[in-house]
Order: C-alpha cells, then sequence, then structure tokens
C-alpha cells in the first residue's frame, strides 16, 4: 500500500525511527491527548516501536524532501457484527510539536481513507478527541469528518469528555 501526498509520504515503521518515537513519547501534550503515560526509558520506546512494526496499519509520517518522520498514523480495525470483517478503522495521530499546524493531518487524512477504502472496500473511518484538544478537532473536520456524539470516559482512562467523529469515504474506481 502505498500513501502519499504532493509533500509527505506514509511508510511503515523500521528500527532507525527509534529517536523519533522516544521524542513521541516523551511529549506530554502529545501522549496526554493519545490517552498514555510518558515514555520513562528508551526501553518502552523501543517496545512500543516494536509494536509500531508489527501493525501493518502503523505509519510513519514523514516529509518527502527530508525524509525527517513529522509523527504517526495508527488505524485500528473495528470488527463486524460477524466479528471477523473489518466495518470501520478508528483513527489516532501524532504529529511532533515543531511540525504541528502546517495542515499536514488535514492533508494526509483524506489520502490515507481513499487508498484504505481501494484497498480494504473499508468505507468508514472514525476518530476521538478530548474536547481540549480543538487543534485535533480542527483537523478532523478539515478532513470533512462530522461530529457524531460526545462521551465521558470511564475513570480508569481519565474521564475526560471525548468528542467523537465519523467520515465514510466512497473508493475511486480504477
Amino acid at each position: 500500500m502505498q500513501i502519499r501526498t504532493t509533500t509527505t509520504e506514509l511508510r511503515h515503521f523500521q528500527p532507525t525511527d527509534l529517536e523519533v518515537v522516544y521524542q513521541i513519547g516523551c511529549q506530554p501534550t502529545i501522549v496526554t491527548q493519545l490517552n498514555m503515560a510518558a515514555f520513562q526509558s528508551r526501553q518502552e520506546a523501543q517496545s512500543f516501536l516494536t509494536m509500531l512494526m508489527n501493525d501493518a496499519n502503523a505509519w510513519a509520517i514523514v516529509d518527502r524532501a527530508t525524509q525527517l518522520v513529522q509523527g504517526l498514523l495508527m488505524l485500528a480495525p473495528t470488527l463486524g457484527a460477524d466479528g471477523q470483517s473489518v466495518a470501520a478503522y478508528e483513527l489516532s495521530f501524532a504529529i511532533l510539536p515543531v511540525y504541528q499546524r502546517r495542515g499536514i493531518i488535514s492533508a494526509v487524512l483524506p489520502i490515507t481513507m481513499q487508498v484504505y477504502a481501494q484497498e480494504t472496500g473499508v468505507t468508514t473511518f472514525n476518530a476521538a478527541c478530548f474536547l481540549t484538544n480543538q487543534a485535533s478537532q480542527a483537523s478532523l473536520q478539515k478532513a470533512q469528518f462530522e461530529k457524531t456524539y460526545q462521551a465521558q470516559l470511564p475513570a480508569y482512562l481519565g474521564g475526560q469528555q471525548v468528542q467523537y467523529y465519523r467520515r465514510k469515504v466512497h473508493p475511486f474506481k480504477s
């Protein structure tokens, strides 16, 4: 699967991405929004990188000109009623602070969803943002996601209010 915009490409994670994964996982503003604890060691970053490398739906967001990793995009399959087929994908993303507010996510999401729809036939994409994460909400809305509902996470997940989003895409015919 090849996913590219004019300035960005998505590729699978590689062992050489350890430093950038460590940077992402140590940024309080990023890990808070991903609802995960910050890395306490490079070993934790290595374990997370290994998980990313083993996940076919985890992507490094790379600047095409510099080949620098700017962030990550993960798509988690949501199973259908039969418990086997994929009915939708849940999106999660993070951009390093130095690259934020450049429109990277709002440019990458539409092409990613289009490629996934063509390759897998899955046309429904979901995302969730804390109400405090206005930048991610704006990115999702620029990518034509629609608000679906709000909910409060249980206390063991932090208890924050979350806004859920959904977008359906129609694959291009080849």
